[in-house]
């Protein structure tokens, strides 16, 4: 008998405010949800791509990135929809995403403005939900990523690259690893602290390292089960974080500034946590749970 994940959602921030999320058999309206469903095998993406480029120097501080994602099911889908997150030094800085019903592709485009060096990452999560006769629903779904390192230096002209080709660049990509890598293990460690999460039972991954159970499964689940975590998450992510958070006093927050999620899984993935800060600094810990 094929096993079934079912995935409750529970809400919590520092005074434990809850809500719970189920799978029903009807889509909600498109800017309220993105919707998880069984996976469709049949229905694959042809295309996925994320990316970030320098479009143009404003000033001698200031410049624009161009953001760029796409993708292309290998067919026509009742709704696709498309998130994108990108954030600057482990802050997000902005958010496209759309809905486009009865298509296989959607194409999003986005000229941001930048300020002084700065690693820059995307993360994308491409879906697709198709409608079959008798009320059966069912999804498609990937992911794509892109970093870009923009280097505003007196030492050399504003340039931008996604792998050093020099020692200069190759240091300035070093130094901002260690300023990112050592600010969010800080708060990483501070947040663990405040919730009382025993550090030693979870494993960390940033929500813009997430890609990587694409391919390999998460240990101690299959690569099914993985798909189907994935789906569960980005939903949550979705109403939880992408559309507004929800504070502790009940007040609605934009997540623009709010740190990179950071998805905690357990050695025995019957559950999985999120923690972020607001851009206020406020502590955010949401609680999934799994069962079989």
């Amino acid at each position: 008998m094929r096993k079934k994940i079912y995935i409750s959602l529970i809400i919590m921030t520092s005074l434990l405010v809850g809500l719970s999320l189920t799978f029903g058999l009807k889509s909600e309206p498109f800017k309220e949800a993105l919707t998880f469903f069984p996976l469709d095998p049949q229905a694959t993406f042809d295309v996925a791509t994320s990316q970030l480029a320098l479009q143009s120097i404003e000033d001698e501080d200031e410049y624009r990135l161009k953001w760029q994602t796409k993708s292309l099911l290998n067919q026509s889908a009742y709704l696709r929809q498309d998130v994108s997150l990108l954030f600057e030094d482990g802050y997000l800085k902005d958010i496209l995403s759309t809905w486009e019903e009865n298509t296989n592709q959607i194409i999003q485009d986005k000229s941001v403005l930048g300020e002084d060096s700065g690693h820059y990452k995307v993360i994308t999560f491409h879906h697709a939900e198709l409608h079959y006769p008798n009320d059966v629903i069912k999804s498609a779904q990937t992911l794509s990523f892109d970093e870009l390192y923009v280097i505003d230096s007196p030492l050399s002209s504003l340039h931008s690259f996604r792998t050093p080709d020099n020692e200069k660049d190759l240091e300035s990509k070093r130094i901002l690893d260690y300023i990112l890598e050592q600010q969010q293990k800080y708060d990483w460690d501070d947040l663990f602290e405040y919730y009382q999460i025993p550090d030693e039972k979870y494993t960390r991954i940033p929500l813009t390292q997430i890609g990587r159970f694409l391919e390999t499964p998460i240990p101690g689940l299959t690569q099914e089960e993985t798909a189907t975590f994935l789906g569960g998450l980005w939903e949550g992510i979705y109403k939880n974080y992408v559309l507004s958070i929800q504070k502790s006093d009940g007040s609605i927050v934009s997540p623009l500034g709010s740190t990179v999620p950071l998805v905690l899984i357990p050695e025995d993935p019957d559950h999985f946590m999120i923690l972020f800060r607001c851009a206020d600094g406020e502590p955010i810990q949401l609680l999934q749970t799994l069962s079989y």
